[in-house]
C-alpha cells in the first residue's frame, strides 16, 4: 500500500469514528476512539465483536473495511465496504471507503464514480478530494484534477498530501516551477515525505542540476528502498559521475522492483552495448522499445547489436528505419552500403585444383 493511501485511510478512520449519524451512535459498547490507530489487530477484534452484537450497523462494517484496507487485505475490505453500502446507502463515507479499496486494487475506473457519489452526497473530506484528483490525473483530465485538489487545500490549507498533489497537477500541466514550489512546501510540512523528494530529484535531473538532484535522491533512498524510480535516478547520477558499474547496479535494482521501467531498460541496453554484451543489450532494448523504439540512438544501438551478432539482414533493415527518420544520417547510410555489399557480394568459388587435391 502506498504511503499516500495509508494517509487517506487514517484520515477517513477518524472521519468515520467521529460520525454522528443515528446509526453510528447505536453501538456504544466499543469505544472506537480509544482504539489505537497503530494496532489494527486490536481494532479488528473490537470491531468484529461489535458487528456480532449489531449486524445491521453499516458504520461498523465501514470502519472494519478501513482496517482491512490498512492491512492490505483488500478482498476482505471490499466485502465489508459492500456490506456497509448495503446497510447504509445514504452514508456517503461508505462510498469513499469502497472507492479507496477499488483504487488500491487497480480498479480506478470503478473507483471514480463511487468517489464522485460520495462528493455529490456532501461528504466533505480533504482525503476524498485528493483521491479524486489522483483519479483524474490518471485519466489526464487535468482541469478536474486541479479543481479537486484546490477543494482539498481550501478545506485543509496545510494538508501535506494536498500540497504534494497540487504539485503533481502543476507538473502534469507543464508548470514545473510551481510544481517544485509545491513539493518544497510539502517537505517543509513533512521533511520525511518520500514522494516530494522523488519528484524533485526527477525535475532537478531533467534540468541537469545534479547537486540538488543527488541530495533529494539520497534523502529519499534513506527513507524508502523499494521505489524503482529512485534507483533509476540514482543510476543516472552515477552515470553523470562516470561510475558505470554503480550505475548498472542501480538500474538493475530498479528493474528488480519494477521490470517494466523502460527508462532503466534503455540505460542498461546502452551500458551492455558499450561492454560488448550485445545479447543482453538487445534483451534490454526489447524492454525499452515501447517508449524509445523510434529514437535514433535506440535504433543505432539495435542495428549495431544485430551487426555484431552477425544478423546482417536485420541490421540493414534497422539502419533503413534510421534513414526513414533522418534521411541524411551519414552513419546509417554508410552502414547500409557496407551491409548491402556484404549481403550481395558473390561467394568465392572453390579452387578446382584444391578440390582435386582433397579428392573431391
Amino acid at each position: 500500500m502506498s504511503r499516500l493511501t495509508c494517509r487517506w485511510v487514517v484520515m477517513l478512520f477518524f472521519a468515520l469514528t467521529a460520525c454522528g449519524s443515528e446509526e453510528g451512535m447505536r453501538e456504544q459498547m466499543v469505544n472506537l476512539e480509544a482504539v489505537s490507530v497503530e494496532d489494527p489487530e486490536k481494532q479488528l477484534v473490537n470491531l468484529s465483536e461489535a458487528i456480532e452484537r449489531s449486524r445491521r450497523d453499516g458504520s461498523l462494517y465501514a470502519r472494519r473495511a478501513m482496517v482491512f484496507l490498512r492491512k492490505g487485505e483488500l478482498d476482505k475490505a471490499l466485502e465489508d465496504a459492500d456490506k456497509a453500502i448495503e446497510l447504509s446507502k445514504q452514508e456517503p463515507a461508505n462510498y469513499f471507503v469502497k472507492a479507496q479499496v477499488l483504487y488500491l486494487m487497480g480498479r480506478s475506473e470503478e473507483a471514480l464514480p463511487l468517489a464522485l457519489q460520495a462528493e455529490r452526497n456532501s461528504f466533505e473530506n480533504a482525503s476524498l478530494y485528493v483521491l479524486l484528483s489522483e483519479l483524474y490525473l490518471q485519466r489526464h483530465e487535468y482541469k478536474k484534477a486541479e479543481r479537486f485538489i484546490r477543494q482539498a487545500l481550501e478545506l485543509a490549507p496545510e494538508d501535506v498530501y494536498a500540497t504534494y498533489y497540487y504539485g503533481r497537477v502543476q507538473e502534469a500541466t507543464g508548470d514545473t516551477t510551481r510544481a517544485m514550489q509545491s513539493y518544497q512546501e510539502a517537505l517543509m510540512l513533512k521533511p520525511d515525505f518520500v514522494e516530494p523528494h522523488r519528484e524533485l530529484a526527477g525535475l532537478y535531473l531533467a534540468l541537469a542540476e545534479y547537486i540538488p538532484a543527488r541530495a533529494h535522491t539520497q534523502q529519499a533512498l534513506r527513507l524508502e528502498q523499494k521505489d524503482p524510480k529512485l534507483w533509476y535516478y540514482d543510476g543516472m547520477l552515477q552515470l553523470n559521475a562516470q561510475r558505470r558499474d554503480s550505475a548498472e547496479q542501480s538500474f538493475q535494482q530498479a528493474l528488480a522492483l519494477s521490470d517494466t521501467l523502460q527508462a532503466a531498460h534503455y540505460q542498461l541496453a546502452l551500458l551492455m552495448h558499450g561492454k560488448g554484451e550485445y545479447e543482453r543489450a538487445m534483451q534490454h532494448l526489447d524492454g525499452a522499445a515501447e517508449t524509445y523504439g523510434n529514437s535514433l540512438r535506440f535504433l543505432s544501438v539495435l542495428a549495431s547489436s544485430y551487426e555484431k551478432l552477425g544478423e546482417n539482414l536485420e541490421a540493414l533493415r534497422t539502419y533503413e528505419r534510421m534513414v526513414a527518420l533522418e534521411p541524411k544520417h551519414t552513419y546509417a547510410l554508410q552502414s547500409m552500403a557496407r551491409l548491402r555489399y556484404r549481403l550481395e557480394r558473390p561467394r568465392p568459388q572453390l579452387d578446382s585444383m584444391a578440390v582435386r587435391q582433397r579428392g573431391y
